[in-house]
């Protein structure tokens, strides 16, 4: 099981069907280079988005990594009865690596990178340069998304979205069928009292496991320092409830961590 999950490569899924699959260039490089594949070892496929199957490496052609699916081991997962979205203030330094690597980790179906005024890193889209500099952020981050799910050998893979800024994020809260906002306030609810809640209130569907719409769920970490009273009142008018996660104040990447974990708990997403 342990060469499994570390011999995983991507593949698209109108490759899944196919008997013989030659995988793509980052990803040959990864196999033969990388994980150091030789012919004839066993290696698992995913796509992504639920579907996986195990293949057996049959060469290199022109650079490029063939295999050769075993029908047999074709399987398509079906996406969470519940999908979390990570809304991630961006911290400094490296962090935000760390926390889309845990995200991936822990269930997260989707993460979306946010500026808020106490945020120090600047990547507003406002200009040119610095939607270029989001852009590029935005695709290391989603490689970075990638290996984590190579790593933890989970089915479907998260989308890192692009930045967006406090307004543009809280105009599409409407989808969500719960929103919930870690907070530093005094009047802020304790998480379990809150989901407790919404679980009695949430659609039929999460009881049942529904396939035709995941029951969505937003968790918003602030920055440094929190939100601002402005930015908490802003997300509260958009029906964001604001969370209290204990009597101690965490770091943005422990918030983060925490908070997944909870909802993973809660709703073994």
């Amino acid at each position: 099981m342990l060469n499994e999950i570390m011999m995983r490569c991507l593949i698209n899924a109108e490759q899944w069907a196919a008997d013989d699959i030659e995988l793509a260039p980052d990803e040959s490089h990864h196999l033969v280079q990388v994980l150091r594949a030789r012919p004839g070892e066993q290696v698992g496929l995913f796509t992504g988005r639920g579907h996986t199957a195990q293949a057996t490496f049959i060469a290199v052609r022109q650079k490029l990594a063939l295999v050769r699916v075993l029908s047999a081991t074709r399987r398509e997962t079906p996406p969470p009865a519940v999908a979390v979205t990570l809304i991630q203030a961006i911290p400094k330094h490296a962090l935000m690596d760390g926390i889309i690597q845990k995200a991936v980790e822990l269930g997260a179906q989707a993460i979306q990178p946010l500026m808020t005024e106490r945020v120090i890193v600047r990547l507003s889209a406002g200009d040119g340069r610095a939607a270029g500099e989001a852009e590029r952020r935005r695709s290391r981050w989603q490689k970075i998304a990638l290996e984590a799910t190579r790593q933890c050998g989970a089915d479907w893979m998260p989308t890192v979205l692009a930045v967006r800024s406090l307004p543009e994020t809280i105009a599409d809260l409407a989808r969500f069928d719960l929103c919930l906002v870690a907070s530093l306030h005094a009047d802020a609810r304790a998480f379990r009292a809150v989901v407790n809640q919404a679980r009695q209130a949430l659609p039929e569907r999460y009881a049942l496991a529904s396939a035709h719409r995941a029951v969505s769920i937003a968790l918003v970490i602030g920055p440094e320092g929190d939100l601002t009273d402005e930015e908490t009142a802003a997300l509260r008018a958009a029906g964001a409830q604001p969370v209290s996660f204990g009597k101690t104040v965490l770091r943005v990447e422990t918030a983060a961590l925490y908070g997944l974990s909870l909802l993973h708990y809660e709703f073994q997403v």
